[in-house]
């Protein structure tokens, strides 16, 4: 599972299709540019993805984990 920040999830996909793990479970997170978020931005972002990591780790196994969006 990988965690992958929203401009970068398209980049992510390719990659994993290209080195055979195309079905790498990405979890997208939304992207604040790092020089313009504001204090606990990027925290909020982390702690939102808790519950959705959580949820595909405890699913049983690779059938059950898929792409997900915090939002």
């Amino acid at each position: 599972m990988t965690l992958c920040q929203s401009i970068f999830m398209e980049l992510a996909r390719t990659e994993a299709k290209f080195f055979g793990v195309a079905s790498l479970p990405l979890i997208e997170i939304p992207h604040h540019p790092s020089g313009g978020a504001r204090p606990g931005e990027h925290r909020a972002d982390a702690e939102g993805a808790i519950d959705l990591v959580n949820e595909r780790l405890t699913l049983g196994g690779p059938k059950n984990l898929r792409q997900a969006r915090v939002v």
